[in-house]
């Protein structure tokens, strides 16, 4: 049986990750360990994390320096404390994980050689959430074409397909990948830390996904309609710096200067074409395209204080 270990980030969301615990314990293909960083200021990980028969180690770090950050430290000690591992399980405190998941993921990224994996994300609705970027144009096309997890397996088949990157809520890499490619960047706050650890890990090594799995993401809705847009706002952001930094500062991902018009007219759908929205538009590809930094650091720390001191 391999020893894989999976790599969490959590905040403030004691029931998600119960849930996921639970789906981890039933796992047909048994983890080695479980490494979790919690974010929150009231530790509440510990607690839920005394719930699982599964070996849990807590990382806290209420200073919530974002998922890279996360990601990273959990995995530096995944690979301290389980010297055997073969494999790190990175994974979305809001996946929901079925007992069948970790066991097609290992076999087909065996199957094809591959250093590692994702599979498809849906939404509560089983519609398409997200997806990886295939290598092959004319596949791109065809997933885009899909709406439903069925649909794409139709459409695409069942053989793992080479990917550009992928959302990271759910993404198994080798122990290979982790000696050559290295672990997350600290320095992207958020959204955008995903896309640059598996676009340098397919850039240096072979990454695929599959369609046999789908995994539903289901992050909870914020109460607060106020909060709930002002986090978004934050959020997005984060992304379309952290986009402008990749695509003029990262040798591999130089390909996302393709999405980054689409990224900022779908801000501007959902935020509104307004002066605000066009200051921090400009402010955030400003800093990340020409400035050189992604979202975690200085430029995008002062964007953020501002605006959440912003009555909005």
């Amino acid at each position: 049986m391999p020893s894989i270990v999976a790599v969490i980030v959590t905040y403030k969301r004691p029931g998600e990750l119960l849930r996921l615990l639970e789906g981890l314990a039933a796992s047909e293909m048994p983890l080695a360990g479980c490494v979790i960083s919690d974010h929150a200021s009231n530790g509440g990980a510990r607690e839920v994390a005394r719930q699982t028969p599964i070996k849990t180690i807590v990382l806290e770090d209420p200073s919530n320096p974002g998922p890279g950050a996360g990601w990273a430290h959990a995995a530096r000690e995944a690979l301290a404390r389980f010297p055997e591992l073969e494999a790190i399980w990175y994974l979305d405190d809001d996946v929901v994980i079925s007992p069948t998941d970790l066991g097609i993921l290992w076999e087909e990224m065996h199957r094809s050689e591959a250093a590692a994996i994702a599979p498809l994300l849906e939404d509560s609705a089983g519609q398409l959430w997200a997806f990886p970027e295939p290598v092959l144009t004319n596949l791109r096309a065809a997933i885009r074409a899909a709406t439903t997890p069925p649909e794409a397996l139709q459409l695409l088949g069942e053989d793992p397909i080479p990917f550009c990157w992928c959302t990271g809520a759910c993404f198994l890499v080798g122990k290979a990948a982790l000696e050559n490619t290295g672990l997350h960047r600290k320095d992207f706050w958020m959204l955008g830390e995903d896309l640059e650890y598996s676009m340098r890990i397919a850039f240096q090594t072979t990454a695929v996904f599959t369609c046999r799995v789908a995994v539903p993401h289901l992050p909870p809705e914020n109460p607060d309609p106020h909060k709930a847009r002002l986090a978004d706002y934050l959020k997005f952001c984060s992304l379309l710096q952290n986009l402008s930094y990749l695509s003029f500062h990262a040798a591999e991902s130089r390909h996302m200067k393709r999405y980054l018009p689409g990224n900022f007219r779908r801000f501007f759908r959902t935020h509104g074409f307004r002066w605000q929205a066009l200051r921090d538009a400009f402010f955030c590809f400003w800093h990340g395209a020409l400035g050189g930094q992604p979202a975690g650091l200085s430029a995008g720390q002062s964007l953020r204080q501002r605006l959440q001191n912003y009555d909005r």
